[in-house]
């Protein structure tokens, strides 16, 4: 997660570099209204999680019994919702807005992938050959073909 952060946080920075470069000023901040949205939506699934729990005493959960995790969903799903930045999303000011609003408005950032290439399909298969031969070794291993 730290590196879809990383990612996300630089693509911020990279125009606000750019627009010092030509001595001009540029703030990027979120617009209020995504915060709460993204806020609501997260504790909206959160209620759901076992961190809403009544004997749950996580550090996530605050004395009002606010559950205050950033996420709460898998990494996989983290890495792509960080995969755009959408400058729409932000309040744009200072000398250099044309930096922002005069480029892109989204802009891809990728992901990080840390998941395997090999479908779980695959995985089962391997094992299960594998498997196959370490019990065919051990069946034959009294037999004259594996004796040396």
């Amino acid at each position: 997660m730290i590196e879809a952060q990383s990612r996300y946080i630089n693509s911020l920075i990279t125009p606000v570099l750019a627009a010092r470069s030509s001595a001009l000023t540029l703030s990027l901040s979120p617009k209020p209204s995504v915060v709460a949205a993204y806020n609501a939506r997260i504790q909206s699934v959160l209620q759901k999680s076992s961190f809403n729990d009544p004997s749950c005493n996580s550090w996530y959960k605050n004395e009002a019994g606010l559950i205050t995790n950033n996420w709460s969903g898998t990494v996989v799903e983290y890495q792509k919702q960080l995969e755009h930045v959408d400058f729409g999303e932000y309040v744009v000011e200072g000398t250099g807005t044309g930096v922002v609003n005069g480029g892109e408005e989204v802009r891809k950032v990728g992901r990080v992938r840390e998941e395997t290439l090999v479908s779980d399909r695959w995985v089962a298969v391997l094992g299960a050959v594998s498997l196959g031969a370490v019990a065919a070794g051990w069946v034959l291993r009294g037999s004259r073909g594996l004796r040396v």
